[in-house]
């Protein structure tokens, strides 16, 4: 009998050590808030290499866009991945992010290039979400101003990104 009782108690002493372990703690801001700007950098990247299979990665499915141009004209269309020609690079800086839970707003200027020159600049607003632990960009908006690139550049070129 007190072999039994011993098993039991060494049992139920395993059982509330388990029980007992706790959680993983929830990520930082910090960390949180690096997690989402890595995932404008890739899309940064993937707009720059006009790579649609990254572009496709990192969006949920149904997403959308929507532009703001400046002359007030706003068009709304799904995410479809299709390659344009000619050579792109797009960067940012000064991110502002909001998160909540599973769903975050990122808020940044940026500039666009096409072969090699200024195109227009802007304000890029990405609205996401965190499904399955990772970052993906559910809606994506920015407005077109060709005449805005000296009043939104930055000062420090170091706070452009991706770098």
């Amino acid at each position: 009998m007190v072999p039994i009782l011993g098993l039991v108690l060494m049992a139920g002493l395993a059982l509330s050590a388990v029980q007992a372990a706790p959680a993983p703690p929830p990520p930082t801001p910090a960390a949180e808030e690096a997690a989402i700007l890595e995932v404008v950098d890739r899309f940064m990247h993937a707009v720059s290499n006009n790579d649609d299979a990254a572009m496709t990665a990192i969006r949920i499915e149904g997403g959308t866009n929507t532009v703001a141009r400046a002359n007030g004209m706003v068009s709304r269309r799904p995410f479809q991945p299709g390659g344009r020609p000619g050579a792109y690079r797009e960067r940012y800086w000064d991110p502002v992010v909001h998160v909540r839970g599973s769903l975050a707003v990122v808020w940044t200027p940026y500039e666009f290039w096409n072969d090699g020159k200024t195109s227009h600049c802007g304000i890029d607003v990405f609205e996401m979400v965190k499904e399955n632990g990772a970052w993906r960009i559910g809606h994506a908006m920015w407005t077109v101003e060709p005449d805005a690139c000296p009043a939104l550049r930055p000062s420090d070129p170091a706070r452009i990104r991706p770098r």
